[in-house]
């Protein structure tokens, strides 16, 4: 995978237990919006150096919930981020992701998207 090989998708999935990189691009949502005739709308957003993401794909069980400090894989392009998903990870369904960038300077910007992850059971087809 390169910084200039990828997909833009509004959701993605895998099953319980795989192994994977869970890699995601940050985006100012307020500019270049639809409206102007964009699409997709928004900028990538690269935050200042020293920057920390922390992500968190939340569940009702804590025991179910996965929490990392997110790595940013290219040097080229810091609005583009990841976690690993590891096969020890025991979470289905479709959690809501929970991000929060702290800056330097104490700037944090937090933030909740439902529906982006779905994550199927490894036993059935039922998420």
């Amino acid at each position: 995978m390169s910084v200039n090989s990828f997909e833009i998708t509004s959701e993605t999935s895998w099953t319980e237990g795989d192994v994977l990189q869970f890699t995601f691009q940050l985006c100012d949502v307020s500019l270049d919006t639809s409206a102007q005739g964009y699409s997709p709308a928004g900028r990538r957003y690269v935050p200042a150096a020293g920057a920390t993401l922390s992500v968190v794909l939340e569940n009702v069980d804590d025991a179910r919930k996965i929490t990392r400090l997110a790595t940013q894989p290219f040097a080229a392009d810091g609005s583009i981020w990841s976690i690993p998903i590891l096969a020890t990870d025991k979470t289905r369904g479709t959690p809501q992701v929970r991000f929060t960038l702290t800056e330097p300077g104490g700037v944090v910007t937090s933030g909740v998207i439902k529906n982006l992850v779905r994550i199927w059971s490894a036993t059935n087809c039922e998420g």
